[in-house]
């Protein structure tokens, strides 16, 4: 029997945690392979003690509205693969990115306002309020949990293959069936 280091336990912690703010089980979230890259990405952009604070908050009041904004950072990661900086993880302004000539979404939180929250000292967003949100990793993108939810495949990603998406999706049925 090996020990398990503190980083591997952090990242339990962590995976642990992101089952319970996404709705999906561990085993989901360690099965997409992205466990590892995710939590790096989490610890380097929100520093190790702002990444605690999140994983600290109580998810189980509103999972579906957490408070912290940083929580909101963790479930889009997962979802979309991409990193929202906190203050971007909130609603997007659909007229940013809708109107003619226009591309890309602006914070539903300006910037320079009090209501955009401090950073960790020693994060990688600390000093820099304009990092734009990035995509983690090649396979991000595949691997969101977006899919699942939706009963979809990505685009021109994975299996079935080409011409998947003129087919609805299929959802899938998680209720239990009471039998008489």
């Amino acid at each position: 029997m090996t020990q398990e280091t503190s980083a591997e336990t952090e990242l339990r912690a962590f995976v642990k945690f992101s089952a319970t703010v996404t709705g999906f089980s561990e085993f989901d979230l360690w099965g997409t392979g992205q466990a590892e890259a995710y939590y790096r990405t989490a610890v380097q952009q929100l520093g190790p003690e702002g990444l605690q604070a999140a994983m600290a908050s109580d998810p189980s009041a509103d999972p579906a509205d957490p408070a912290d904004p940083a929580v909101k950072s963790i479930i889009k990661l997962w979802y979309v693969g991409v990193w929202y900086r906190p203050e971007q993880a909130g609603r997007l302004d659909v007229a940013a990115w809708t109107a003619p000539g226009r591309s890309g979404g602006k914070p539903a939180v300006p910037e320079g306002s009090e209501a955009v929250p401090a950073f960790p000292e020693g994060s990688r967003a600390e000093g820099d309020r304009s990092s734009p949100p990035f995509v983690v990793s090649p396979a991000a993108y595949t691997e969101g949990l977006l899919w699942r939810a939706i009963g979809a495949h990505p685009s021109g990603a994975k299996a079935p293959g080409y011409g998947s998406w003129a087919i609805p999706p299929a959802f899938e049925d998680h209720q239990e069936k009471k039998v008489p």
